[in-house]
């Protein structure tokens, strides 16, 4: 990624800090609302799983430009996901969801290359989850 797409994926996850807990709602409730089969690879309580969303982004976000340690970090991730049955189709509409709920959640000031930069960043994180 270009260091300003590193910065505006940095900024807007910033502005979501005290959206956080929202945002994560925004998120699942879009993924299952769009694809309802997704449903079943989580638990009935998601206060765990949005949480653990919240905390994987911000790492993620606070190593996009530290490759050589996000890209091990991300394999394990994608490794984890296998256990649970997570499959290389079910990350388009993940992504999918993620760019909605970011737009959803910032409103105007997801600008277009705001949502380029978070689309860059999710092919890139996707690319080496798989």
């Amino acid at each position: 990624m270009k260091p300003e797409q590193v910065a505006l994926v940095r900024e807007s996850f910033r502005k979501l800090g005290p959206r956080l807990d929202d945002f994560g709602r925004i998120f699942y409730t879009r993924l299952f609302e769009v694809n309802p089969a997704l449903r079943e690879l989580f638990p009935s309580d998601m206060t765990h799983q949005m949480q653990a969303l919240a905390a994987m982004l911000d790492l993620i976000v606070k190593t996009l430009d530290l490759q050589d340690k996000l890209v091990p970090l991300i394999h394990y991730l994608g490794e984890r996901h296998v256990a649970h049955h997570v499959k290389p189709e079910h990350y388009v509409p993940f992504g999918e969801a993620l760019i909605w709920s970011l737009g959803a959640a910032l409103g105007d000031e997801f600008t277009v290359e705001t949502r380029r930069a978070w689309e860059e960043a999710y092919r890139f994180m996707s690319d080496n989850m798989m």
